[in-house]
């Protein structure tokens, strides 16, 4: 994601960047929080997911809104197929009537030109599911996973939050982090909000990273911080480009 010299020098850079190198190994979780423009929070996600490196990933991606095209760009799909790219769609229970009543599937017509065939769901257990079981059929179809190979994005946890509540939500987060984690994998969630406010510092704890986007007279900036603040990059200026 990063190298040595993105974080500055001295032995507090070099420790950032080894405990970031642990977490990968060992998985992660990851919240991206900060309201900002869709092209920072896509240049986040995309290499997150781990579209710039050579080393080879398998990914879950998760939209919450019902729209798979917010989560099928975030992959290049001349590299995407059905046995490394899983997607799963959460539509709101308001969202799946709307769409049956005018004999609609909800994301029939929103699907991305990708290989891999979408599950959707529309209560939050069945999307807890639906993300284990997209995790075990990467597992299997590769026959065990490297450290890191795997790679989970949640587009949004604002849907959920709005539907069930923060409580229910946390209990999703921690269920799925773990999942992710068996496998060695990196999971990210985006939540549009500060990174001080009463949701965010409720979810905060699941967390190992968070990732704080912001932007400061048209320049792009992410901050990380690892073990709920102790360790920190400091802002750094992010070329969108």
């Amino acid at each position: 994601m990063f190298s040595r010299k993105d974080w500055g020098s001295g032995s507090d850079g070099e420790q950032f960047t080894e405990t970031l190198s642990r977490l990968k190994r060992e998985g992660a979780s990851v919240l991206v929080v900060g309201s900002v423009r869709a092209d920072q929070r896509q240049n986040v996600c995309r290499r997150l997911l781990g579209q710039a490196t050579v080393q080879p990933r398998r990914r879950v991606l998760v939209s919450t809104t019902g729209d798979l095209h917010d989560v099928s760009h975030l992959v290049d799909a001349d590299v995407n197929t059905s046995d490394t790219l899983k997607l799963v769609s959460y539509a709101t229970q308001a969202r799946s009537t709307a769409a049956s009543d005018v004999g609609a599937n909800p994301t029939e017509t929103d699907s991305p030109s990708l290989e891999a065939s979408p599950t959707t769901t529309t209560a939050l257990a069945d999307l807890g599911i639906a993300i284990s079981s997209a995790i075990e059929t990467l597992e299997s179809e590769a026959d065990g996973l490297a450290p890191a190979e795997l790679r989970v994005g949640i587009n949004s946890l604002v849907p959920l939050l709005e539907e069930y509540g923060v409580e229910r939500v946390f209990k999703f987060v921690h269920l799925t982090n773990g999942r992710t984690r068996d496998a060695d994998g990196m999971i990210h969630y985006h939540l549009p909000m500060d990174r001080d406010s009463d949701v965010v510092s409720v979810l905060a704890p699941l967390f190992d990273i968070i990732v704080e986007l912001r932007e400061q007279s048209g320049d792009f900036q992410e901050r990380w911080s690892i073990n709920d603040g102790d360790q920190s990059s400091g802002w750094i200026s992010i070329d969108q480009s």
